[in-house]
């Protein structure tokens, strides 16, 4: 299995196009940041007992009632800021990153923090890959949210 995937950018034009290197062969990335990219922001259908209405369940369209990847962790997004609310930020994001696991493209999930920072809610995880490898990611979530009491 490869660790790299092709590199696309957006040039000017809004266009996609293969980036090229410096010794002109097609550049790869790391695949793994897309992976965990996908696993937080890629919506789970909420359940209808999550949301009143049907048309406001959301979800990402590549999911099925048989199979769903990404996270519910847009429901939380206008949820007051409570160490509560962190706690639920922290298992979603853990839950929708345990999939890097059951695949074999990580070996565990070792830290999963969630924090306010300037009224945005941020993300630390820690994931240990294969050979030793630790890759710790920090994302901004959503910024200028309101503080909880």
């Amino acid at each position: 299995m490869t660790t790299d995937a092709i590199l696309t950018t957006d040039p000017t034009s809004g266009l996609y196009d293969i980036s090229i290197d410096a010794n002109g062969d097609i550049a790869n990335d790391d695949f793994f940041d897309t992976s965990i990219l996908y696993a937080l922001y890629g919506e789970k259908r909420a359940a209808p007992e999550e949301v009143s209405s049907a048309e406001l369940r959301r979800g990402w369209i590549g999911n099925r009632e048989d199979f769903e990847n990404g996270s519910k962790l847009w429901l939380l997004s206008q949820s007051r800021l409570t160490r509560d609310t962190l706690n639920r930020i922290e298992d979603e994001a853990r839950k929708a990153l345990q999939y890097l696991v059951d695949d074999g493209l990580a070996v565990s999930i070792d830290q999963v923090t969630a924090g306010i920072n300037n009224g945005a809610v941020t993300l630390d995880i820690t994931i240990r890959r294969s050979l030793d490898r630790v890759d710790r990611k920090f994302y901004t979530l959503w910024e200028n949210t309101g503080r909880g009491a």
